[in-house]
């Protein structure tokens, strides 16, 4: 009755129930109205605390619904049928004098006072059809049990974004004595530090992948010079490249392309993992296929790959096996 109230305050008087559901472990409200807007929430959540707060005293009476049709201030559903004595659940004023601030026809059980139902949180917000929304809530035992999984909720992320940048402060904890308002509030001031603690590791993930890449194109480009020098003068470039992944064999690749007039086969070993790369410039695919390459290879090294005639890649598991994969690629590109 109270978050029904408070959103005809906040959202719009004709936000109207389409449907509900109490239960010990939360309560759902269904209303016909445009997606509401965050403030719109906090400012409905902040709307129905207050009036508990306040311990207005609830209280029923039965009155012939002849007179309820003629108020507008006691809310009734049209279209439900109703017989000629109905039950009006009123809160705030005085007791049954039909003068309370949220007025409706109720036939369900009710606290006698808004400080029975304790502390309440909305926890989702949400279309269920077109034009219908649905509110879902946690009060009293419901919001304690709820705030307690939010906190291990919460301690997950935090773990996540640990796991990306260590240096993470930890989470304030709670006295198993917090009052459910305040653990409630100091959720909010979690949520809202766990919010700036995403934005900085984003920014520090994005300065540590510029800076991670900045320092492979410099490394390839430093091996595919030496690979030059070494292959000077010959038509094709068949090599190792020391503690290199897929990664920087492709740098590598890219950087030897402009070096190196003819097929690049390149393989590499990290992490007990074999990774293999072949290049062949467009003109010269009729004789030779980089995909092809990396089939008739990849297996020597306990693996498999494939690609395109111009450009392939593949990765292997024996690493032992590298030499003569290479010996492989020499007799077939020789």
């Amino acid at each position: 009755h109270l978050l029904h109230w408070a959103l005809h305050e906040v959202v719009s008087r004709d936000a109207s129930q389409r449907g509900s559901y109490v239960g010990p472990d939360k309560l759902t409200i269904d209303f016909s109205s445009a997606p509401i807007t965050p403030e719109q929430k906090r400012d409905v959540e902040k709307l129905v605390n207050e009036k508990i707060g306040e311990n207005s005293p609830v209280s029923w009476t039965e009155i012939p619904y002849a007179e309820v049709r003629k108020r507008k201030d006691i809310i009734q559903f049209f279209g439900e049928k109703y017989g000629d004595t109905v039950r009006v659940l009123q809160i705030g004023g005085e007791p049954k004098a039909l003068d309370g601030y949220s007025m409706e026809l109720c036939g369900g059980t009710h606290v006698r006072s808004t400080s029975e139902i304790g502390p309440f949180r909305i926890v989702k917000e949400e279309a269920i059809a077109a034009g219908i929304r649905r509110i879902e809530a946690v009060a009293g035992t419901a919001a304690r049990n709820w705030a307690e999984q939010e906190a291990a909720r919460q301690q997950e992320k935090l773990e996540a974004l640990a796991r990306k940048k260590p240096d993470i402060p930890p989470l304030t904890a709670f006295d198993s004595k917090t009052e459910t308002a305040e653990m409630l509030k100091q959720l909010d001031a979690r949520a809202a530090h766990l919010e700036k603690l995403e934005l900085q590791v984003h920014e520090w993930e994005k300065r540590s992948s510029k800076a991670a890449e900045a320092e492979l194109k410099d490394r390839a480009a430093q091996i595919a010079n030496e690979l030059a020098a070494s292959h000077a003068g010959k038509d094709f470039c068949v090599a190792e490249v020391a503690d290199a992944d897929g990664k920087l064999l492709q740098a590598v690749m890219e950087a030897l392309k402009p070096k190196i007039s003819g097929p690049i086969f390149l393989a590499g070993a990290k992490n007990g993992s074999v990774a293999l790369v072949a290049s062949v410039p467009e003109e010269l695919t009729a004789k030779f296929q980089a995909d092809k390459l990396i089939q008739q290879i990849a297996p020597i090294v306990d693996g498999k790959g494939g690609g395109r005639p111009e450009n392939a890649q593949g990765a292997g598991k024996d690493t032992g096996k590298i030499e003569v994969a290479l010996a492989k690629a020499k007799e077939l590109l020789s």
